[in-house]
């Protein structure tokens, strides 16, 4: 049996925004309103959803290997194409161990864990009959430990801003996911992200997010300058489920008065929280079915600038339908307490619509403190991804084909829930690649008036909605 990836360790996660302005609407003739129409595509998303993932669960299944039989004991492992990564270190992550009995599902379990390590960029995990059990023969590419990468950033907002970073895979040998980048254009951007190695069950995990931004915000019209940095740690308390705690700093500094809370025009606010999160994905880089969801909590001010809360539910899920064909699914509910002016700052409120909430819309189609943004994205292999090298360099690329639908509002008031639905879709092109994961190409319809609407992004929509653009 031979299982083969990718392995990329995502880029750390916060929350989306877009732009203020207002769009007229046109009225479906068969619908009184936007909103109508938008529950109707909620409802349609969701039963294609589950008739798929009903009429496909034993298609996702892996194909088992005539040659091995379940319950054979596993007489040796043997790994190859290490170098700087210790062997110890990639039995450690392994469920089969030698002298323990072979299974399918534990050979899948071993390469999902491999991958989770972040770093290698080929993994492949093969079972042989040998004199007195079963070999496994495991088969690695590691991934250059430090590399220098284009730094890409692209929002409705403030357009492309690009520049140059600095990554490694393997910081210090540690294992950890580093990177430091810096960019120019729509906005000047620093930031520096580092995040331990997947940890199994019994241990601790921790990741550090920092970001700069010196821009025009077009959202609010004030020249802005923001700090932003979030910390968190905690346990691992399955291979799939771990639970921590958060620290959150975000400091804004505005030219024009009206726009911080503070009188200074400078607002500084703390955070303090919780996170839960549920991992079950088979791949990090290009999954195919699993599930990631996320629960947190962030308690805003604690007697500075600033008086709210803040909730994210975010459920993500992949379903392999079979062969090239497969399904992702996401739902973003965030919450936010108190008055937008008075305890959360203007800056803080969400503006939905464009590449990264809503496509088929333009940027601030909707806005208010709250949001609800749901996916549904048909996804079609046209070329599978595939591992390469090039004078000693590792990397891997695939193309997908790409149908979606998006539904979603954003709300002050209970009233606003409702009235302010919007849905679009449309069709487009992904190129999975090295640093960035996904590069997004999408065409969507849905606002009125509007015609076909172009967008172009970076990451899986998924992990750049909770990214927000002050």
């Amino acid at each position: 049996m031979a299982i083969s990836s990718r392995s990329d360790v995502p880029v750390s996660q916060v929350t989306h925004a877009s732009h203020r302005r207002r769009f007229p609407l046109r009225r479906w003739r068969i619908f009184r309103s936007d909103s109508e129409r938008a529950k109707v595509a909620t409802l349609a998303l969701s039963w294609l959803l589950l008739v798929a993932l009903d009429s496909a669960t034993l298609l996702a299944q892996n194909p088992a290997n005539s040659t091995v039989q379940d319950g054979t004991p596993i007489e040796e492992i043997l790994i190859a194409g290490l170098n700087r990564v210790r062997e110890p270190a990639v039995l450690r992550q392994m469920k089969s161990q030698v002298g323990g009995l072979y299974s399918a599902s534990n050979l899948a379990t071993d390469h999902e864990r491999l991958d989770r390590m972040g770093l290698f960029s080929g993994i492949a995990v093969d079972a042989f009959s040998g004199a007195n059990g079963v070999i496994l023969v495991v088969n690695l590419t590691e991934t250059s430990p430090y590399f220098v990468y284009p730094a890409i950033s692209v929002t409705d907002e403030q357009g492309l801003t690009i520049g140059a970073g600095l990554k490694s895979t393997n910081f210090l040998g540690s294992g950890a996911n580093a990177s430091i980048a810096a960019r120019g254009g729509g906005a000047t951007e620093f930031e520096v992200i580092i995040a331990s190695a997947w940890r199994p069950k019994g241990s601790w995990w921790w990741k550090s997010d920092y970001f700069l931004r010196d821009r025009f915000n077009s959202l609010d019209d004030f020249q802005e300058f923001s700090n932003e940095l979030e910390l968190q740690a905690g346990r691992q308390l399955t291979n799939r489920l771990r639970l921590g705690g958060r620290f959150h700093y975000l400091s804004v500094k505005s030219d024009q008065p009206g726009i911080t809370l503070s009188p200074t025009n400078l607002d500084q606010i703390p955070g303090l929280g919780a996170v839960v999160e549920f991992d079950s994905r088979d791949s990090w880089t290009n999954p195919k079915h699993g599930w990631w969801n996320s629960v947190d909590a962030l308690a805003n001010g604690l007697g500075a600038d600033g008086d709210y809360w803040t909730f994210n539910f975010d459920v993500r899920r992949y379903h392999h339908l079979s062969g090239r064909h497969g399904l992702a699914m996401n739902s973003l509910l965030t919450i936010q307490t108190g008055t937008v002016g008075t305890d959360i700052p203007i800056h803080e409120d969400f503006h939905i619509g464009g590449t990264n909430s809503l496509r088929g819309w333009n940027i601030d189609a909707r806005h208010g403190k709250n949001q609800w943004l749901n996916t549904l994205e048909y996804r079609f292999d046209l070329l599978k991804v595939n591992d390469h090298s090039f004078k000693g360099f590792n990397y891997y690329y695939g193309v997908q084909l790409a149908v979606f639908g998006d539904t979603g509002t954003a709300w002050n008031a209970k009233d606003e829930f409702s009235r302010n639905f919007i849905g679009g879709g449309g069709f487009g092109i992904r190129l999975i690649v090295p640093y960035v994961n996904v590069i997004r190409i999408d065409f969507g319809f849905g606002q009125a008036n509007q015609g076909m609407i172009s967008h172009f992004g970076i990451m899986d929509k998924a992990v750049y909605e909770r990214r927000r653009v002050r």
